[in-house]
């Protein structure tokens, strides 16, 4: 009876010596397991970090060499172009009246000369929104939809609230400009359009970006899954993500496009904007 009491006490002992076991074991299992992931976790972060500064030091690049492009029009191509002007204006004064078709001819080259000069200028202020940096958003979005209007037979509203609208980071600015800006090409140039509405709203957490057409639409996963995804859907995703922004593709009401980009806000503790505009002086004025 003794020896059958001491057994069962064995195999007690025994299991719960294996139970033990098996519970350190298993807790070392998740204590591994947790070490694991958050060791993925910390690398996926690492190069997540690593992508996104790639991209802004690549859009970064992209803006420095807008500048550097818009500035030697400004001051090279432009200086030219306005000495070319000016040089024609005085051989106009003496040639005189000499006859009709040297009057022609140099009204002819006038106007070109005239109308390169504005073409200079427009493709200036595109490159670098001067009124981006000067008096915000808006006023750039205001600018650029009414130079679009001119000549076309495209409507376009902008719809917003400027006592609700501050100003944003620079970069916050320029990203929701230049994806505007994409947006605004892409519908007048695939989707047939002939209205586009352009919204920018914000609120306590988000600046968002609605641009919406009444063209034939398009299936933004179809593109993306295909070969056909352009570098325009691409940059915009890519400028979003630099600043934790997301873009969401539909189709709107009138079975057009629509295109909705929120970017969270960030309040801005320098008021000053940062430089945008490429000239620390102007030298001629076209």
């Amino acid at each position: 009876m003794q020896d059958s009491d001491q057994l069962k006490w064995a195999l007690l002992i025994a299991t719960l010596a294996m139970l033990i076991m098996a519970f350190f074991v298993i807790l070392f299992v998740m204590y591994y397991q947790k070490k694991k992931f958050e060791e993925e976790k910390r690398i996926n972060d690492i190069e997540k970090e690593h992508s996104r500064l790639l991209l802004d030091t690549a859009l970064n690049s992209e803006e420095t060499e807008r500048r550097r492009i818009a500035q030697d029009l400004h001051d090279d191509i432009g200086t030219m172009l306005s000495l070319t002007k000016l040089s024609l204006n005085q051989l106009a004064k003496i040639i005189g009246n000499t006859g009709e078709k040297e009057e022609q001819i140099m009204g002819r080259a006038q106007s070109l000369v005239e109308e390169t000069i504005l073409h200079v200028r427009r493709i200036t202020r595109e490159l670098v929104p001067t009124t981006l940096e000067r008096f915000g958003l808006a006023e750039a979005i205001d600018e650029f939809i009414h130079k679009l209007e001119d000549g076309n037979n495209l409507k376009i509203t902008f719809q917003h609230s400027t006592e609700e609208l501050p100003r944003q980071s620079p970069k916050v600015e320029l990203t929701l400009y230049r994806i505007m800006q994409e947006l605004v090409n892409n519908a007048i140039k695939h989707s047939n359009c002939s209205k586009i509405n352009i919204s920018l709203e914000t609120n306590s957490k988000y600046i968002s970006l609605r641009v919406t057409d009444n063209g034939i639409g398009f299936d933004h996963d179809l593109i993306k899954e295909s070969s056909l995804a352009g570098l325009g859907l691409l940059g915009i995703q890519s400028r979003l993500s630099i600043v934790d922004g997301t873009v969401e593709f539909s189709k709107s009401e009138n079975n057009g496009s629509n295109a909705l980009a929120q970017i969270p806000v960030v309040p801005v503790i320098d008021s000053k904007p940062e430089p945008l505009h490429p000239f620390r002086r102007e030298r001629v004025n076209l």
